[in-house]
């Protein structure tokens, strides 16, 4: 993938023009404190690799059936992470980046970036009590799939699994967007055996992911996902 012209068109052009409209600077501070957590917002980098809000660990990941997805962000950085980019060549604010890409056959395949809340704690993920809030935002612009996954996960918390977290998708619209998501709206998929209530998951949360995906049968795509501003709301 031509990685320069990607961030380097695609997003001088398409966010720098979406970030003026929205006023995407403004949003993280316009909630009153006390009435949103800034989970992360990408400013910061520690160990050379960019970490959430508070300094939780920020990585890749990828899955498949079969056929072995792609995915590219911060050089030589491993485990891998996102690379951070300027939204606007004069604008400090920075967002986390990757490119994709999923293959055929496939069943199911995706590309994700998880995001933890704290640093780990004790050899384990520490955990945020995020039960009171009611809402999840983000900024995002994504490319190639129509839709974004996004996974509430608790692991080392007592919760008892591994995948099949609660989830929600959301449609991709052109451009760099703000999606406000109902956490009442999240469910996990059917096929899992282990059940479990958001509400549960919520009060241990450990980390916050969000994939580029395909499901039901995949064909090839590749694409961009920019993220930004990844905040709690009530």
């Amino acid at each position: 993938m031509k990685r320069a012209a990607i961030l380097c068109a695609i997003l001088c052009a398409l966010i720098c023009a979406a970030l003026l409209a929205t006023g995407a600077r403004q949003f993280a501070l316009a909630a009153p404190q006390g009435d949103s957590l800034v989970y992360a917002d990408f400013e910061s980098m520690q160990d050379n690799r960019p970490v959430s809000k508070r300094g939780g660990w920020v990585q890749l990941n990828s899955y498949e059936e079969t056929t072995k997805s792609k995915f590219k962000g911060l050089a030589n950085a491993s485990p891998p992470a996102p690379e951070l980019v300027r939204l606007k060549q004069d604008d400090p604010n920075k967002a986390a980046a990757f490119d994709y890409e999923l293959y055929s056959p496939n069943q199911y395949a995706g590309v994700n970036l998880e995001v933890h809340g704290l640093p780990d704690k004790d050899g384990k993920p520490a955990a945020d009590d995020v039960s009171g809030y009611k809402y999840l935002s983000m900024q995002v612009y994504a490319t190639g799939v129509p839709r974004l996954r996004v996974e509430l996960i608790s692991r080392g918390q007592g919760i008892g699994m591994s995948s099949g977290f609660p989830q929600s998708a959301f449609k991709v619209k052109p451009g760099l967007n703000t999606y406000k998501l109902p956490l009442s709206q999240f469910a996990q998929p059917s096929w899992v055996e282990n059940k479990v209530s958001t509400k549960d998951v919520l009060k241990k949360l450990t980390a916050v992911s969000i994939a580029a995906f395909c499901d039901n049968g995949c064909t090839p795509v590749q694409g961009t996902v920019v993220v930004d501003n990844i905040i709690f709301e009530k």
